[in-house]
């Protein structure tokens, strides 16, 4: 299967997603990760909220590796925020690794209140190996 991951894709971004912070949700996740609810959002809960969905980007889950992932909060979420994100392509580079030839796809994740205050940033990285590939 030929990759269709390249540089052309870069900039590209998804449409505005908004999503609601409820207690029941934030509930749901600390006890899905062992640790008690007590009204506060943990910090590794927006990956529940991100459903990142770029036009022209279709990457393969059999074999993909998770290469990097960060998060800069300008501010802690709250129950009871409404979140707006946008996912964009910032980087698609391409390397001969250990496994052979592998495409790298970063992409940045933005998410506003709706007073537009930017309330976090995401950076993450996807390896591709193309095993057989040209």
């Amino acid at each position: 299967m030929k990759i269709m991951v390249d540089e052309e894709l870069i900039g590209v971004e998804s449409r505005p997603v908004s999503v609601k912070v409820t207690a029941e949700r934030v509930r749901r996740f600390t006890e899905a990760i062992g640790v008690p609810f007590d009204g506060t959002v943990p910090p590794t809960f927006i990956i529940t909220m991100l459903d990142i969905k770029i036009p022209g980007l279709e990457l393969p889950l059999e074999g993909a590796i998770h290469g990097e992932q960060k998060f800069i909060y300008h501010r802690p979420l709250q129950i009871g925020d409404t979140i707006t994100y946008t996912t964009s392509i910032k980087q698609v580079y391409h390397r001969q690794g250990k496994l052979g030839k592998m495409t790298f796809v970063s992409v940045e994740t933005k998410g506003y209140n709706l007073a537009r205050e930017q309330v976090f940033a995401g950076i993450s990285t996807v390896i591709i190996p193309r095993k057989g590939d040209e």
